[in-house]
């Protein structure tokens, strides 16, 4: 049997293996992004147009209009900051940059550089802290058309806005919902590893376990 590791271990590792993946499904995360920005400019243009028209006749619309107006610059630096990692990632900017100073025969062009391997440990770096950064914008700029939305289907009518703010979190149940059903069942080596895992992180479960007459 493997020995269990130190809850401390364990969570460096699984902080690992979190990196790892995140750097792996980078492209996609991308993708989702740049198509989810792109539909909420269209959204919040179209909105904006129709909202202008009405003018501002009460809160709800002032509420509304401000929303979508402080979503769309939102919108257009998060398709910008993802275009962004996308391109130095395909084009490698570092290396060509590099490159380009020393086909110019600039002197001690690499002491401004650093290190190849430390260059690769910097770009994955910076690769992340820009993915985070564009995902909080896309959060943040759906939530702000989720109250802009809200907010113009108020100024019709009270009880539009309530339902449809109970939709979209009647929506998002669902989405955990299925989400949650379509994991696989938790096998018994995984309820072992979790067992072993509480009595290393809480001895005195395992004692409480022990004076109950139960199998440690």
């Amino acid at each position: 049997m493997k020995a269990t590791l130190h809850p401390a271990a364990q969570s460096k590792r699984a902080m690992q293996g979190l990196t790892a993946l995140l750097e792996r499904i980078t492209p996609w995360l991308i993708e989702v992004g740049s198509w989810s920005l792109g539909g909420l400019i269209a959204l919040n243009l179209v909105v904006i147009a129709a909202l202008v028209t009405v003018g501002a006749v009460d809160v709800p619309v002032r509420i509304a209009v401000t929303a979508f107006a402080c979503a769309l610059p939102l919108d257009v630096a998060g398709i910008i900051l993802l275009r962004l990692i996308k391109d130095w990632q395909e084009f490698r900017l570092d290396e060509l940059t590099l490159q380009s100073f020393q086909d110019a025969h600039f002197p001690d062009i690499e002491s401004y550089f650093p290190s190849p391997r430390d260059r690769a440990a910097l770009a994955r770096r910076r690769g992340r802290i820009a993915l985070a950064y564009a995902l909080g914008i896309v959060a943040t700029s759906i939530a702000l058309t989720l109250v802009g939305m809200a907010a113009a289907l108020w100024h019709m009518a009270p009880w539009i806005a309530e339902t449809f703010s109970a939709t979209v979190v009647l929506c998002v149940i669902l989405l955990i919902a299925i989400l949650a059903h379509s994991l696989p069942p938790e096998s018994q080596a995984e309820k072992e590893l979790k067992r072993r895992y509480r009595e290393h992180r809480n001895p005195k479960w395992l004692e409480r376990r022990m004076r109950r007459g139960e199998t440690p």
